[in-house]
């Protein structure tokens, strides 16, 4: 994997690396949702002239045609306005950092600390995203800030990080034969990099001391159950055939609904 060059010490102390995402993956990214958004103008303008056709042979007279073309040409250019405005805002809001486009690219968009995008956060970088167009002012930001952010992403607290897909199977990690995915919990706010952290531990843990097991199985699953809402409660239960400490009962389901996730 490519040495990342982001780091995020969690309370928990965990460790998370992540690698930024380079220009050339953001103007990826950038180049097929705006193929998306002009298609979309593309079939709009389709669509309104298809109904002013329909318009001018419908019989009506001429004063109700012209009213009727007026409001197909506003409503046109309202839902294209707020189509340019609103796509990248609601789709990184509503798929957590991802459009199509980021998400062909390989790319998301994550608060500086670590947490999945929220909807404040994408309301202000994509709302700086004309002043980051204007003279290329985003682009000279980029290529001056360590982390590749534009103003947006200054002002949002946000930056983008490459995704790499993880590798999902793993023959040195064993779990319990109980052990069993949740298709409940919502495993896509766990980005690779901390599935590569879960899978680290999951193989190495039986190497770890009887002492050291349990505490760092107890940081690991704080951590887990932090992003995915899980209760501490859950992983009571005690210890479940292979598995040490019950938080592993815990963070074995994790690693399985990841699994999961990716074969669907």
């Amino acid at each position: 994997m490519q040495q990342p060059d982001y780091s995020i010490s969690t309370p928990e102390n965990v460790d998370l690396h992540l690698e930024i995402a380079g220009i050339g993956n953001r103007l990826l990214a950038q180049i097929v949702d705006g193929l998306i958004q002009l298609a979309i103008t593309i079939s709009v303008v389709i669509l309104a002239l298809i109904v002013g056709a329909g318009v001018s042979v419908a019989p009506v007279d001429q004063k109700t045609q012209n009213m009727l073309y007026a409001v197909i040409a506003l409503v046109a250019v309202l839902f294209m306005f707020f189509m340019q405005n609103l796509y990248f805002i609601i789709w990184e809001g509503a798929w957590k950092g991802q459009t199509p486009g980021k998400k062909i690219a390989e790319i998301r968009v994550i608060e500086a600390n670590g947490q999945p995008i929220g909807w404040g956060a994408s309301l202000i970088r994509n709302l700086l995203r004309m002043v980051d167009g204007i003279l290329f002012i985003g682009l000279v930001v980029m290529l001056i800030d360590k982390n590749e952010r534009r103003l947006g992403d200054m002002c949002a607290g946000t930056l983008v990080i490459r995704e790499r897909p993880a590798q999902m199977t793993d023959s040195a990690i064993k779990v319990a034969p109980t052990a069993a995915a949740d298709e409940t919990l919502d495993i896509g706010r766990i980005s690779p990099a901390e599935y590569d952290l879960l899978v680290d531990y999951l193989k190495r843990r039986a190497a770890l001391t009887e002492n050291s097991r349990p505490s760092v199985a107890k940081q690991m699953f704080d951590h887990f159950a932090a992003k995915l809402d899980i209760p501490e409660e859950a992983a009571a239960g005690g210890q479940n055939g292979k598995v040490f400490t019950p938080y592993e009962n815990i963070l074995e389901k994790i690693y399985l609904s990841y699994q999961l996730r990716a074969e669907q």
